[in-house]
């Protein structure tokens, strides 16, 4: 598996837009880019035309792992429940305090929790789903994460030992 970071720090549609760009070069014929998946993660925050970006990335076989308020949910989710509406800043806050971020880091002592606590994090990111399907609010709402399809797509190419998949 072979990943390539790109765009980084930017608002979701210019995120998707780049992303539908390396989509269009790897059509050409004799294109340097090749990958069997395009991936664009990305924040909820506040940033404009979030749905759009989610539709042109639908549109365009892009996937998305999105976090609904900010990525640092996920990261919480790999110590405990977080089932309430939350602020960006109040997730940020607290992943501080649990030791998983530091500014805009993952520091290196906090990766054997975040390794050793990814099935748990995936099974209450589930549970959020399930909650959010089950009182009527939309997918994706505040809280919730789809970082787990990302990781879990990227370990079943990992364990795919024909050697031939680029993510």
């Amino acid at each position: 598996v072979q990943i390539d970071f790109r765009s980084t720090g930017c608002a979701p549609l210019t995120l998707v837009e780049n992303a539908r760009v390396d989509v269009r070069e790897s059509s050409r014929r004799n294109s340097a880019i090749d990958f069997d998946e395009i991936w664009c993660v990305f924040d909820v925050d506040a940033h404009p035309n979030l749905n759009q970006a989610r539709e042109e990335a639908r549109q365009s076989r892009i996937r998305t792992a999105v976090s609904n308020p900010c990525f640092e949910l996920w990261l919480i989710l790999h110590a405990e429940d977080l089932a309430r509406y939350t602020s960006r800043r109040g997730v940020q806050r607290h992943a501080t305090v649990l030791g998983f971020i530091v500014g805009k880091s993952i520091p290196h002592t906090a990766w054997t929790t975040l390794n050793e606590n990814y099935d748990a994090a995936k099974r209450r990111t589930q549970s959020l789903d399930a909650m959010h399907a089950a009182n009527g609010s939309p997918a994706g709402n505040n809280p919730s994460s789809g970082m787990w399809q990302l990781i879990d797509q990227l370990q079943n190419n990992i364990s795919d030992t024909s050697g031939n998949n680029r993510t």
